[in-house]
């Protein structure tokens, strides 16, 4: 099969109004996913935990991105620090969830580092000549509290702060999701596979133009009529209001403070969820796994001593998800025919309902990071 990106093409251009789709050779071929590796998913933010979850002198959490795994922690000073997730003798993974250390042990050989990172001890490594402690401090990874609340990491050293990147979506999450300042991460990590990439995860996200198609019970609950769309420059939000309190996803309380269903999603792989009902927020992330395989995972946020609205947890991790596992799988069998080689977004006609602005945005942006464009 020919690589070369420039004999093989791409159809997406600047103009949403005129842009195809990316082609579907860019979601099944591994030599792409490589590119992407490298070029997206090493380079950019990518969510951790919850802040609340690294409070005290010890707190760590485990992340990954693709083969990269890292800890976030806060060090005997205070200070938040991530490393990579291994031992600098013979390449064990240090710690495994979620939990507090005074010292992170290697599991393998008992090779010790301090909260900061720095090597302690190792059995027989004082006999050792030429042996300088230094040299096997933990690898930094990048790290940064966005919005109060979300801890994130970045293996790019170099990349510019996520607040940077992201400049109005924090301002824009503690405006409108209620109850925000006072958000607490309630326990678990709902998670589930999909055998789809990761962009037609993402694709499927960023639109509501299947929504009242694919998703009746969504279309009962939420009125389409006030469907609104953001698309900024590595952000997008949706939000659209009640539609009937007494519908056929979930009940919602007459009394209950959220009336609207808001999304945004954050460059590459993030999301912010928030449907109507009792205060609630629940962050996922799409993490690819292999070419035609991605990771759900997230994390739910709500007011201290709140009680879980099980219907809607039901309704969001079950039907809805369920609906739109089926339609991801069903688009990435598809873009293996030898019948599709690219499409065109529906972008500039109708409402923001039935836009691909956003879609088209994300699609752009991959083809600029790995050099189809």
């Amino acid at each position: 099969m020919n690589h070369d990106l420039a004999i093989r093409g791409c159809g997406v251009t600047a103009d949403p109004a005129r842009s195809a789709t990316l082609p579907g050779w860019t979601y099944t071929d591994p030599a792409f996913f490589e590119r992407e590796r490298q070029a997206i998913h090493y380079r950019s933010w990518h969510y951790a935990g919850a802040l609340g979850e690294l409070a005290a002198p010890g707190d760590y959490v485990t992340a990954r991105i693709l083969d990269q795994s890292v800890i976030v922690l806060r060090d005997k000073q205070g200070e938040l620090r991530g490393f990579y997730n291994v031992c600098q003798h013979r390449a064990h993974e240090l710690l495994r969830g979620r939990g507090q250390v005074t010292l992170i042990t290697c599991p393998y050989h008992a090779w010790s580092y301090g909260t900061d990172g720095h090597f302690r001890a190792a059995r027989g490594s004082r006999q050792l000549a030429d042996f300088l402690p230094d040299d096997f401090a933990l690898k930094p990874v990048k790290v940064e509290v966005f919005a109060d609340h979300f801890v994130f990491f970045n293996l790019d050293l170099e990349a510019v702060s996520l607040s940077e990147q992201a400049a109005g979506l924090a301002d824009e999450l503690r405006q409108d999701v209620v109850g925000f300042d006072d958000l607490v991460v309630t326990p678990g990590q709902p998670s589930g596979p999909m055998q789809a990439n990761w962009k037609v995860a993402v694709d499927n996200y960023l639109e509501c133009y299947h929504c009242s198609v694919a998703h009746p019970a969504l279309g009962d609950l939420l009125d389409m009529r006030h469907f609104r769309m953001k698309v900024a420059d590595c952000w997008m939000s949706h939000k659209v209001d009640l539609r009937r309190e007494n519908n056929a996803a979930y009940p919602v309380a007459p009394d209950a403070p959220v009336r609207q269903a808001q999304f945004w999603w954050l460059w590459p792989t993030t999301t912010f969820n928030v449907l109507p009902g009792s205060v609630d927020l629940s962050v996922f992330s799409f993490l690819p796994t292999g070419v035609g395989s991605t990771l759900q995972i997230g994390q739910c946020f709500s007011l201290p001593g709140s009680v879980p609205d099980e219907a809607r947890h039901r309704y969001r991790n079950g039907l809805l998800t369920d609906e739109d596992v089926g339609l991801c799988e069903s688009v990435q069998r598809g873009l293996s025919s030898r019948g599709y080689s690219a499409g065109r977004l529906v972008c500039g006609a109708g409402g923001d309902d039935i836009s691909e602005a956003a879609v088209h945005r994300f699609q752009l942006m991959v083809s600029q990071a790995t050099g189809l464009l």
